[in-house]
Parts: structure tokens; C-alpha cells; sequence
């Protein structure tokens, strides 16, 4: 259990944060791609701290391997962010340094505390990421959507909104780590509900028309509803447990947000638009099905909550088998550029 959650979180999460960042980098600084030498160097240092956790968990050697990938990623980035004076790019550049914060205070403290604070508090730091990130992307995705399908009127802007949420949570996960769970439950209710205004405000239900959009806005409810539920979990009025509560933030909104941002890079391009293969649409809903039904497991009783658990774990690994063989061209082929959008300068 504590590989699972070490792993998902610092593994999985580091590798998609690293991914982001470096594929969003070259639009903070102008100077084109990241060089293949600095990739290299990161992904062996991730592999090196996935392999020392292996071996010995909470050792002080794997607790610098773990860390080292962080650190090596967030120097990169802020120096680079820094060189370029994009000022506004810092907080996301020194996201990883955060992450090796949280790795090695919840390495250095007894099991019990490790899962009681900082593993709870994990989920909502990459929730936070996800909303400084996906937030813009969304809105600025739906908008060129917009403008090309003419229909204008309807994406509204949602910045104060989306600044207010961000706060809430902020302040929310410093509430968690010092064990204010009451202030952080209320403040992570408040910005759920703020995230699914923005959905309302965007008209999320009209993206229907166009697949690729649609489902960064199927993944951004998982993220909305995700709020809610821990805030309630840990008022405890919720018969679903807050460890378990974290998994619509974890496998849903991180899980489908990943999904849906990464498989822009694989997808096929029609003038201004971007193309969903049955593959990648099959995969997205595997793993948005997989987090619902791990959330059910919890109040499915023994036999079936056991059922679900194991019915759950088949959906998430066939997705993301799907999803890695529908990525298999884009792995192998040449990398388009912009990377995640189908219009020139549109990568966020």
C-alpha cells in the first residue's frame, strides 16, 4: 500500500508534471524545444528514484534518489523561466520543488503521520496544478473552439472565478497540513463549486460538438465534484472515507485530465481541429468509468466492495494499455508542433 500511494502520486504524478512543464516550456522562453540531453538526464533520474523506492522504501539513499528528480526538474525550470523574465510561469517553474518538499516530509516522519497529513494533502497539491493549467487551457481552447464554430457568445470569462477557487484551495491544503481539517473541508467544497460554475459559465455541455474539447471538460467535473467530496469526507458526512474520496482526484481528474491533455499530442489534425480516434475515446471512458467505480467499491459492502475494487483496477490498467497503444505513432513519428494544440502558437 504505501508503494501504491508513493508512486502513483510521486512516480506518475512526477512524470506527468515533468511532461507538462517541459513541453510547456519552450512557449515561456521562445527558445525552442528542450534539448534531448536535459530529457534523457530527468527520465533517468525518475527511473532511478522509482527503482530505489523499490528496493528500499524510506531509506535515506532512496529518500535523495526520489527527491533528486524534483529538484533537478524544478532548478531546470525556474532558472530557464528566470532567464526568459517570464515571472507569471515561476509558480508553475517551482512546482516540482513543492513536490520535493512533500517528498521528503512525508518521508521523514512514523506511517502514521505520513498518511494522515501529507498523503492527504498530495492529491489536492496536483489538483491545485491542474486548475492553475487546465483552467487556462480550457478556456482558451473553448474560446478558438468558439470562434471557429461562431458561436462567440458562449464561452464567458471565468478568471475571477477560477483566482478565487485557486485561492480557496491554497489555503485549503495549508489548512490540511496542519490538521485543520474542518477550515480545509469547507474551503475545498467552496472551490469545488466555484470549478463547476466555470463549467456553467463555459457552457461545458456544448462542447459535445467537438470531442477533443469535450473531454478536457469531462475531466475538469472529476475535478469540480472531486472538491466536494473530500471537503464532505472530511466533515464527515459522507459514507466514503477521505483516502478514498481522494481518488475522484487522483483517478478521476488527474487520471482522465491526463488522458485528455496527452492524447492531444497523438491526435490526427483537420484544418483547426483535432481528431479523437475510437481507441483514445474508449480509453478516456475506461478510466473515467475506473475512478467511479473504485469510488462505489467503498460502499459496495465486503463481497461486492471487493468485486468493484478488482472490477475498477481492470478498467484503469485496459485503459491506459489503450491508450498507450494509441499513442504508439505519436512515440515513434515526428513530434507536431504545437504540441497540444492543432493551431500554430496555441500551446498554452
Amino acid at each position: 500500500m504505501s508503494w501504491h500511494r508513493h508512486e502513483m502520486l510521486f512516480g506518475m504524478g512526477g512524470a506527468a508534471v515533468g511532461g507538462y512543464l517541459l513541453t510547456a516550456l519552450p512557449a515561456w522562453t521562445h527558445d525552442g524545444a528542450v534539448s534531448p540531453g536535459t530529457t534523457r538526464l530527468l527520465v533517468a533520474l525518475w527511473i532511478v528514484g522509482r527503482i530505489a523506492f523499490m528496493s528500499a522504501p524510506h531509506s535515506p539513499v532512496t529518500l535523495a534518489a526520489t527527491s533528486c528528480f524534483f529538484l533537478a526538474l524544478g532548478s531546470f525550470l525556474s532558472q530557464q523561466a528566470a532567464r526568459a523574465k517570464a515571472w507569471r510561469r515561476l509558480p508553475l517553474a517551482v512546482a516540482p520543488l513543492i513536490l520535493a518538499a512533500f517528498e521528503l516530509l512525508s518521508s521523514s516522519g512514523p506511517a502514521s503521520a505520513y498518511e494522515a497529513t501529507h498523503m492527504r494533502a498530495m492529491p489536492l497539491f496536483y489538483a491545485l496544478l491542474i486548475s492553475l493549467v487546465g483552467g487556462r487551457a480550457i478556456l482558451a481552447f473553448s474560446r478558438h473552439w468558439a470562434e471557429h464554430s461562431q458561436s462567440r457568445s458562449f464561452v464567458a470569462d471565468t478568471r475571477w472565478i477560477s483566482q478565487g477557487a485557486v485561492s480557496a484551495l491554497i489555503v485549503a491544503i495549508v489548512s490540511m497540513l496542519f490538521e485543520k481539517d474542518a477550515i480545509a473541508a469547507s474551503l475545498a467544497v467552496l472551490s469545488g463549486l466555484a470549478q463547476f460554475s466555470c463549467m456553467l459559465r463555459w457552457r461545458s455541455w456544448k462542447t459535445l460538438r467537438y470531442p477533443a474539447l469535450f473531454l478536457l471538460h469531462l475531466a475538469w467535473l472529476w475535478l469540480s465534484f472531486g472538491f466536494v467530496l473530500v471537503g464532505f469526507s472530511l466533515l464527515s458526512v459522507s459514507h466514503v472515507s477521505t483516502m478514498t474520496a481522494l481518488h475522484a482526484l487522483t483517478m478521476g481528474a488527474m487520471g482522465t485530465m491526463l488522458i485528455a491533455i496527452m492524447g492531444r499530442a497523438a491526435m490526427t489534425r483537420q484544418g483547426s481541429r483535432l481528431v479523437v480516434s475510437p481507441v483514445l475515446a474508449l480509453a478516456f471512458a475506461l478510466v473515467f468509468l475506473a475512478a467511479a467505480v473504485r469510488l462505489w467499491a467503498s460502499v459496495g459492502g465486503s463481497w461486492g466492495g471487493t468485486f468493484m475494487l478488482y472490477l475498477a483496477t481492470v478498467l484503469w490498467i485496459t485503459g491506459w494499455v489503450l491508450f498507450l497503444w494509441n499513442f504508439r505513432h505519436a512515440l515513434c513519428g515526428e513530434v507536431p508542433r504545437p504540441v497540444l494544440s492543432a493551431r500554430f502558437g496555441a500551446t498554452p
